[in-house]
């Protein structure tokens, strides 16, 4: 098992983040997990990639201080590249093509409930069939 994130399976396209982040889109479906807004798209077209490309955002109007919103992000990223792995294979292909992580908690929560709620995330995209 590779515990990686390499930069091709970051979001950085801004035409998908945007489109991602759009109100009211058709396309976009979104989850609540407690301390995430869970925004992601499954594209139509067959994608290069065999993994998805995720955006990890933290609001600056909660989080006044870059080092409180660089630390969430942190763990967010760390509890991403440690689940991921878990999930590969035949179920793995029933992932979206794009997630976007927004942190909606008004307090910073320690890494274990990061990377249980992750975890949660990961397993219920998996298992459903879109």
């Amino acid at each position: 098992m590779k515990f990686n994130f390499p930069k091709s399976e970051r979001l950085t396209q801004l035409k998908i983040i945007d489109s991602l982040f759009q109100k009211d889109s058709q396309t976009v479906r979104s989850r609540f997990v407690y301390p995430f807004r869970v925004l992601y798209q499954v594209s139509s077209s067959v994608s290069s990639h065999n993994t998805p490309q995720i955006v990890i955002s933290v609001p600056k109007r909660k989080f006044k201080k870059a080092v409180d919103r660089n630390l969430i992000k942190r763990r967010i990223r760390e509890a991403y590249r440690l689940t991921k792995p878990f999930f590969e294979g035949e179920d793995f292909q029933s992932l979206p093509c794009y997630i976007g992580f927004v942190y909606i908690g008004s307090a910073i929560e320690p890494y274990d409930l990061i990377k249980k709620r992750m975890e949660s995330i990961v397993q219920e995209f998996s298992t459903a069939k879109s």
